[in-house]
């Protein structure tokens, strides 16, 4: 039977739509309808917003778990929370480690894939393949040079899940990496990378066309012998097609940052995401984690031992959507940033926007941008 969502104020492409409902029909939107029909079951938002459902293409995790962990209750346990928070479709991220943890990472969220209380999509590998002085939070001892049997052998098993890779592009000897991806149609990201424009060019102009967490371990503006040379940040701004992840905590990014990036990519260039750890989602002040690398929860966000530098967020894309409007962001831009610039970037067909033939994916919130659980009646 049809169901028809009346009563709601969508947002969706840059709009905000109200007078019309949705007809949605076995997972999928039939039509954006003025008038109610007739013979179908019928769900009344009462005025709520309803967006496409929020799209997190960078996430290592949260609710004490992360997907590098490698076990299948880890996945599921970390979806829930993000589902629980607006997440609708989710592509867990596995940090820089050895070839055993990736395979046993990837081999749980194998398992767990189709059991999570959202969509996995496919997997983002953040690493190995960075560089060792942009490291970050990430463990330096493991980053390495790209190695084409490691990578050959991940995708042999795994070439269905990994639909990501992020990497350092100067790292990359004669480009054979960026170029293994681009063939198998796995989006590439430069990430924890102290590249130049001529790298960040010649990447571009093979296939390169996103940057990972953009302020976060990217190069800026360097002199050689007294000439300026342009870093990851000015080589986003240049190159118009670029896109870019900026983490929405409310941390990461001052909010004069945020209305900056935000002023010159504009919201069809940019996606936000929560790059949220562990402790996503169960925010403990003062909760120390001593892993390989050892960090501590303080100020809503996670600080490196030292507090010299952040470690991750611990943030939901409910919260991110709160930080990023509290910024100065116009509300349909935010949306947009969760939601259709994100499914551009991973080639997501149907999801992303509300409207006939889509997915019937969504994220419905109070008029305060508290997520409301609707599941059980749509």
């Amino acid at each position: 039977m049809n169901t028809y969502i009346k009563n709601a104020t969508i947002i969706t492409d840059g709009k905000i739509i109200e007078g019309k409902g949705i007809l949605i029909n076995d997972g999928e939107i039939v039509d954006v309808l003025a008038l109610e029909p007739k013979d179908c079951k019928v769900v009344d938002l009462g005025g709520k917003y309803i967006a496409p459902g929020f799209i997190d293409l960078h996430c290592h995790g949260g609710d004490g778990c992360e997907f590098i962990d490698g076990t299948k209750e880890a996945v599921i346990k970390a979806c829930s929370i993000h589902a629980n928070h607006g997440t609708r479709v989710l592509y867990p991220t596995i940090s820089a480690t050895d070839y055993d943890t990736m395979v046993k990472a990837l081999e749980a969220i194998e398992k767990a894939k189709d059991s999570a209380d959202l969509i996995i999509a496919g997997v983002h590998l953040e690493g190995p393949y960075l560089s060792p002085d942009m490291c970050g939070a990430q463990n330096g001892n493991i980053i390495r040079k790209p190695n084409k049997k490691e990578y050959e052998s991940l995708y042999a098993r795994f070439g269905s899940l990994i639909k990501r890779w992020s990497y350092a592009p100067e790292e990359d000897e004669n480009g054979a990496f960026l170029e293994f991806l681009t063939k198998r149609g796995i989006v590439s990201a430069t990430a924890h990378s102290k590249a130049k424009y001529e790298d960040m060019k010649k990447a571009y102009d093979n296939g390169n066309r996103l940057v990972t967490h953009l302020y976060s371990c990217t190069s800026t503006i360097t002199r050689e012998g007294g000439f300026r040379k342009l870093g990851v940040i000015e080589s986003t701004f240049l190159l118009d097609g670029v896109y870019a992840e900026i983490i929405g905590d409310g941390c990461h990014l001052p909010k004069e940052l945020l209305q900056m990036i935000y002023k010159i990519k504009g919201a069809d260039k940019l996606c936000l995401i929560t790059d949220a750890i562990r402790y996503a989602g169960c925010e403990q002040s003062g909760q120390a984690y001593d892993g390989e690398i050892p960090y501590v929860i303080e100020d809503g966000v996670a600080k490196l031992a030292d507090r010299s530098a952040f470690a991750g967020s611990i943030a939901t894309t409910e919260q991110v959507l709160k930080s990023v409007v509290k910024a100065g962001i116009p509300l349909c831009d935010v949306i947009t940033m969760l939601t259709k610039t994100p499914s551009i970037v991973m080639g997501l067909k149907n999801y992303g926007s509300i409207k006939k033939g889509y997915k019937a994916t969504f994220t419905v919130m109070d008029k305060d941008l508290n997520v409301i659980d609707v599941s059980g009646v749509l």
